[in-house]
């Protein structure tokens, strides 16, 4: 039998190796897009199954196609962003009306379904954790219907709020969200997130934030976060620092990111992952146009990151500035 105990001094530098060798970008052309009973069209991200390491955290696209509807199904706490398309979620037999930048909240284990209202299809980003899910022994999907078309016999109730009846916010749209600029603190942010951030986290900075989940007292998750879309530039680098897990993913715009001294280009549909904890990194906006991150994160985050700050700490390494 090994001494478990020298095995543990040797966790450390095995997880630098895989941090290493794991990616930490993919392009929509590598992108392997499959039919699932619960989806038309779906494709993973930032996942384990296509090469990155997670804290146990994934995020995919899927498509709707117009006149159809998801499957009806549950699972663990799920985030969604809509990328493009109108349409609404019936959740837990409660409808909530969604568009164009709308964020969604689906509470673990709540039997949700989405149907394309529009006439163009229907597109979302999403953000799952089954694999830290499977590692706390609760990781249960449960398939109720298959994906089709919507049909005159599909129960539509009527939309009341964007609110559940425990009073949790389950829908933002983008015209509800607050915007902030960059180096601006939201008083509604919840105070012990921030309080693990260095002061100059919030300084310096160009462009805005539109808040998404974790900004306000009633649209708070505790699994899975979307928690801001990054406005900046054209023709704007970032500040050069390090932190916890995020999973980004681009919007709008072109650029590219420095992830530990190595260079990676995006453009729209390009998702990263800064692996954390203490990734140096730094982002580029070099379009002629501004440019929208998307920015995930994951429970565990939130957990990990105020106890173990004097540890990893945050770094901050040099301000926002023109290129």
């Amino acid at each position: 039998m090994s001494n478990f105990y020298e095995d543990w001094f040797a966790l450390e530098g095995k997880a630098i190796e895989e941090k290493r060798r794991a990616k930490k970008a993919i392009y929509p052309n590598e992108l392997q897009w499959i039919r699932t009973r619960q989806d038309f069209k779906a494709a993973l991200l930032v996942a384990p199954e296509t090469g990155f390491r997670t804290l146990g955290g994934l995020t995919m696209l899927s498509e709707i196609p117009e006149g159809w509807k998801t499957g009806k199904h549950s699972h663990g706490e799920e985030a969604m962003y809509i990328l493009k398309g109108k349409g609404f979620s019936i959740i837990d037999e409660q409808r909530f009306d969604w568009e164009d930048g709308a964020c969604l909240r689906i509470p673990f284990g709540a039997i949700h379904q989405h149907f394309n209202q529009g006439d163009t299809p229907v597109h979302y980003f999403s953000a799952l954790a089954p694999h830290l899910e499977f590692s706390c022994l609760v990781a249960k999907f449960q398939q109720f219907e298959d994906c089709g078309e919507i049909d005159s016999t599909t129960n539509q109730p009527a939309r009341i709020n964007d609110y559940d009846k425990q009073g949790r916010r389950l829908v933002l749209n983008r015209k509800d969200a607050t915007i902030v600029q960059r180096g601006e603190v939201d008083e509604r942010v919840q105070d012990a997130f921030w309080e693990s951030h260095p002061s100059e986290m919030h300084k310096g900075n160009h462009g805005k934030m539109i808040k998404m989940m974790g900004s306000y007292d009633d649209f708070v998750a505790e699994e899975v976060e979307i928690t801001d879309v990054f406005v900046d530039g054209p023709k704007v680098a970032g500040q050069k620092h390090a932190h916890m897990e995020a999973m980004l993913y681009i919007i709008d715009g072109e650029g590219y990111t420095i992830i530990d001294e190595e260079k990676f280009p995006w453009s729209p549909g390009t998702a990263l992952h800064i692996q954390g904890p203490q990734t140096v990194h730094q982002h580029f906006a070099t379009g002629e146009v501004p440019s929208q991150m998307l920015r995930t994160h994951f429970g565990i985050r939130k957990y990990i990151q105020p106890i173990a700050q004097k540890t990893f700490p945050y770094l901050y390494l040099g301000e926002a500035r023109p290129l």
